[in-house]
């Protein structure tokens, strides 16, 4: 089957742009022939579809003025997206198209060019843009319910996105855009959702439940390491591996382990916004770590952590935790629950003194895990074959009731 995958990073800059690229791999071994669209960056992997790729845009202050300001006209329209993707369409031909994070730097109107063509369009959804012009879906310490219905300027009057007005306002106007063009709703055929916690925030959000399919996301075999490799580093730690941000709850757990002994945290991951990290001998940054040691640094680990109190989607965190191993502990925040049980690997908690207490057992002994079982049980629940069988059958009914 050729396969069309789109998404705006063409890197791993975090976990839907991971499981994206992961797809794509996964797809070709499994005999598709995939072709991609993405958006030029420095940071991008090769790829023999990158005179394909839409110029680059962003929206912070490590883009040029022009950068930005094209990024904010993309958000709604794009004369050289649509004459890329075209152009794609035209050489590629595919079955059909796969969609992870379009908006913003590629501009969601090219799913009108791939429709028009009557090539069914699946979508795979990581955050909540969907149904909230705030992605996240949470705001001052909740999950944000106030602009749900349409009203959208709701978002603007509370500052719901960046906490900025002239931020909020540009993700309210592209809100409504799209729901008046009906961007989503006319041309995406079958959503895919990562857990159960997703699809009912979509469905109590007005999208169809008959559209929608839960696929678990997916761990390569491959993906834990030999036993011999060793990182060298004799002191016990906990990593965290993420956005360091506010919005990623890091701030908790810098908080937590100043009050646990024995144990220190890692963060891997690149600091975000304004964000300043509090020095202490407890806390150590290691920065953006590539897919290898990132990897090295966990199987070290004693414990994986998280901070957010997010509405999770997935928890591809907790996920590469268990793959790898390691027991996983964080707080009762989305998805995190149909990945993590309580004991066996890991804890879903609710509270900063549960983490506490919990990880000053973990380093004392009195709370031991079964590794060998969490990584096995681990790549039993989310085998790539589970996923490309659910996957495949998904895209050849689509083609099918195309034809």
């Amino acid at each position: 089957m050729k396969i069309l995958e789109i998404n705006k990073f063409y890197f791993p800059k975090g976990g839907a742009d991971k499981h994206f690229l992961d797809v794509v791999s996964l797809l070709e071994s499994a005999g598709h022939e995939v072709a991609v669209f993405s958006m030029k960056h420095p940071k991008n992997k090769k790829s023999k579809w990158e005179k394909y790729f839409v110029s680059l845009v962003g929206y912070t202050a490590d883009y040029s003025w022009a950068q930005r300001i094209k990024g904010i006209f993309r958000m709604f329209y794009s004369f050289e997206a649509k004459r890329k993707i075209n152009k794609l369409l035209d050489d590629f031909r595919p079955d059909v198209a796969h969609i992870h994070n379009v908006y913003h730097q590629l501009s969601p109107m090219i799913l009108f060019e791939i429709k028009k063509r009557g090539i069914p369009i699946v979508m795979t959804v990581h955050d909540y843009k969907l149904v909230s012009p705030n992605y996240d879906l949470y705001h001052n310490g909740k999950i944000y319910n106030r602009c749900r219905d349409g009203k959208y300027y709701q978002c603007f009057l509370d500052k719901c996105f960046k906490n900025s007005y002239a931020q909020s306002l540009g993700a309210m106007l592209e809100a409504y855009w799209h729901d008046f063009w009906g961007t989503y709703q006319k041309n995406i055929d079958l959503y895919i959702c990562p857990s159960e916690f997703v699809k009912n925030i979509l469905v109590d959000r007005g999208i169809d439940e008959g559209k929608i399919k839960i696929v678990f996301h997916f761990i390569f075999p491959d993906s834990i390491l030999d036993e011999d490799i060793e990182s060298g580093l004799q002191e016990k730690y906990a990593i965290y591996c993420g956005r360091i941000s506010r919005n990623k709850g890091v701030e908790n757990l810098i908080s937590v382990f100043g009050e646990v002994s024995g144990m220190k945290l890692y963060l891997a991951g690149e600091i975000e916004g304004n964000f300043v990290l509090s020095k202490s001998e407890r806390i150590v940054h290691l920065g953006f770590l590539n897919q290898i040691m990132l990897k090295k640094y966990i199987r070290e680990a004693i414990v994986v952590v998280s901070g957010s109190e997010l509405p999770e989607t997935f928890g591809l965190v907790a996920l590469e935790a268990v793959s790898q191993e390691k027991p996983f502990i964080g707080f009762k925040a989305g998805a995190y629950g149909e990945i993590i049980q309580n004991g066996k690997n890991g804890f879903i908690v609710n509270s900063q003194k549960e983490m506490i207490d919990i990880l000053n057992k973990i380093v004392s002994g009195e709370i031991v895990f079964d590794k060998e079982k969490i990584g096995r049980e681990a790549l039993e629940k989310y085998s790539k074959d589970k996923y490309v069988s659910q996957f495949e059958n998904i895209l050849y009914n689509l083609v099918k009731g195309r034809n």
